[in-house]
Order: structure tokens, then C-alpha cells, then sequence
């Protein structure tokens, strides 16, 4: 046993296979667990917090539950703060498995040891309970209900309104935020920005391939999207919410599906003005959907925008602009010539 165990430790900075067998790693990690225990040992047997990661790691991956369980146990018993990504990998561990209330639970008490669940996490939780629609249900059941301690919080309901999203059912994702007040919950920057999200699937719901173009749509839907994304914004300034990378990425790509580029412009304008990094690909989306509507110089501007945005200098999207641009050219210029062909005859 002891070389067994001494030879995990030693694979582990250079390989992770070494974890691949979920029930040897389990057998050996509680060995050790045990042995640590054992006073009158000569040995210090400990494994240190980097490694306790990676398997951790390994276990969100495999949906192994246990093991994960198992690795919180022993970071505690070692002495280790639990890390944020051991909180994560546990959080996913249970909702891989099915186990909601673990992984809600998991998500407060991620909360209370001062960690702020990540944007990518509550998504990730958040297709998991989109799945089907009766673990929706049961969610929002045990979430709204009156044995609700330790498992409810602005994250957790977060992950139920998108999952309702991601399910495509609006309806039920806005009857979920409008349940924040009545549950003493404030929203934050992750609500307002699943929130344009949702508006977004909504509107792909509502226009089909009709968004992305100013004139497929009626003045009135365009209306019906400026207010809705008005709701959000009022909100935002009621709750004195600071928008992120991530909420204008999704507040630009709504704006731009219902044709308005040139209040999408003046959002990343409004970004890079207040010193927010934005995604590249929130640029990417505007130029090239503005370059695709002929509005080339629109589109050169929000460009010259990537240095100021902290995106350096975005040489693929100069060219991916140009090329649009000549294609236009070219397009324009044989129908020139062919209207000039006809005038001839």
C-alpha cells in the first residue's frame, strides 16, 4: 500500500491518468485519510491541496459524488481551506448526479465562505436543470417553498430562471425573477445579465430568422424588445447593479438581433468610456453584423474600439470587414455593369 500511494503522489504533477480509476483513487485517498488519523505512525501521511484539486477536478468530470465528498472531508482534515474550484467541482458533482438540493446547497455554502459563483458555474448548473422539465419544477418547488433554509439565494435562483430559459420557457424564467422581491432576494450583475439572455432567446422564439435585420421587423416588435430591455436596465439602476463584460455581450447581441446597431454602438461606447474590458467576441458580433447590413463604417468604428476596449488590435476583424466590404464592391459593380448592358441594348 505504501508504494502504491507513493507512486499516485509522485505521477501526480506530471500525469493525471493516475486518477482515471475513480474506485482505486477512492480506496487510496481514504487510506491515507486513515493513516493520518494513526498517531503513533512514523509517517506524516498527507496529500497536499494541489493534488486534492486536480482529482477533485477529475470528479466533476465523472460525475463521482463520493469521491468528491471524500476530498472536501480531507482538505478540512488536513488543515486546507476548501478552494473555489473544489466548491465548484463538488456544486457539479451533485448536479451531474441529479441531486438538487446538494447542489443548491453547495452553491450557499459556497456563499458563505466568501466566494462568488462565476457566471460559467451558474450556467453550467443551470443546463443541467434544464434538461427536463420536471427537475425544473422540483426545483423551483423546493426553492419557493417554506423548507427552503440553505438552499435558497440570489445564485441559486439565478440558475432556475436560466434554466428556464435555456428550456425555452419564458414565461415561467420571468415568473422566477419576478419571485425575487416576495423571497426577500436582490437581484445581481449574473441576473440582469441571464436576463438579457433570455430576452434574447425569447426574441429568436418570437422573430425567427427575421432578427439581425432592421427592416424584417415590424416598428411595433422593435418597440416590444426596447421595452422589455428597458425593464432590466430600470432595474439595474434601481438595484444599483455595475453591468460586467458578460452583460454587455448579451445586451449588445439583443440590440443588434432586432436591428438597433447603432444603440448597440453607443453600448460599447458606454463600456469602453467606464474602463470595461469587453469579450472580443461582443465586438466581432457588432462589426461584422453591421458590415453585413452595409453599414462598413459603423462597423470600422466599433474596430478602432478593440485597443480602448482591451482587446488589442484585432487585425482578423479589419480584414473580415474589408473583405465584406469588396464583396459588396463587387456585387455592386456587376450589377452596374449589367444594368448598363440592358441600357445599351
Amino acid at each position: 500500500m505504501f508504494w502504491t500511494i507513493l507512486a499516485i503522489k509522485l505521477r501526480t504533477p506530471c500525469s493525471h491518468t493516475a486518477f482515471l480509476d475513480i474506485e482505486a483513487t477512492m480506496e487510496i485517498l481514504s487510506s491515507i485519510q486513515q493513516l493520518h488519523h494513526y498517531e503513533d505512525h512514523p509517517y506524516d501521511y498527507t496529500v497536499d491541496s494541489g493534488t486534492l484539486e486536480i482529482i477533485s477536478m477529475f470528479c466533476s468530470k465523472r460525475g463521482s459524488i463520493d469521491l468528491s465528498l471524500l476530498i472536501i472531508e480531507m482538505a478540512e482534515s488536513f488543515g486546507f481551506s476548501i478552494s473555489e474550484s473544489m466548491f465548484e467541482d463538488v456544486i457539479l458533482s451533485f448536479a451531474a448526479s441529479r441531486q438538487v438540493p446538494q447542489c443548491l446547497g453547495a452553491l450557499v455554502d459556497m456563499e458563505r465562505n466568501e466566494y462568488t459563483p462565476s457566471r460559467e458555474l451558474l450556467r453550467n448548473v443551470a443546463k443541467k436543470l434544464s434538461y427536463d422539465d420536471s427537475r425544473l419544477r422540483f426545483t423551483q418547488h423546493i426553492l419557493t417553498g417554506n423548507d427552503n433554509e440553505g438552499i435558497l439565494s440570489t445564485a441559486t435562483m439565478n440558475c432556475l430562471m436560466m434554466g428556464y430559459g435555456m428550456k425555452k420557457n419564458i414565461q415561467s424564467a420571468f415568473d422566477v425573477f419576478h419571485s425575487f422581491q416576495e423571497l426577500g432576494l436582490r437581484p445581481d450583475a449574473n441576473t440582469a445579465t441571464f436576463l438579457m439572455e433570455i430576452l434574447y432567446i425569447s426574441t429568436k422564439q418570437r422573430f425567427g430568422r427575421r432578427i439581425y435585420a432592421e427592416d424584417n421587423l415590424r416598428p411595433d416588435d422593435v418597440n416590444d424588445v426596447e421595452g422589455e430591455i428597458d425593464i432590466v436596465l430600470s432595474m439595474m439602476t434601481e438595484e444599483n447593479i455595475e453591468p460586467t463584460r458578460y452583460f454587455y455581450h448579451e445586451y449588445v447581441r439583443l440590440l443588434c438581433s432586432v436591428g438597433l446597431f447603432e444603440d448597440a454602438k453607443k453600448a460599447v461606447e458606454e463600456a469602453v468610456s467606464n474602463g470595461i474590458t469587453l469579450q472580443v467576441g461582443t465586438l466581432f458580433l457588432l462589426a461584422v453584423q453591421c458590415a453585413h447590413r452595409g453599414k462598413f463604417e459603423m462597423a470600422h468604428d466599433v474596430a478602432r474600439l478593440s485597443i480602448p476596449a482591451g482587446c488589442g488590435k484585432q487585425v482578423t476583424l479589419i480584414r473580415r470587414i474589408n473583405n465584406l466590404q469588396n464583396q459588396a464592391l463587387g456585387v455592386r459593380g456587376r450589377q452596374n455593369n449589367s444594368s448598363e448592358e440592358k441600357a445599351d441594348e
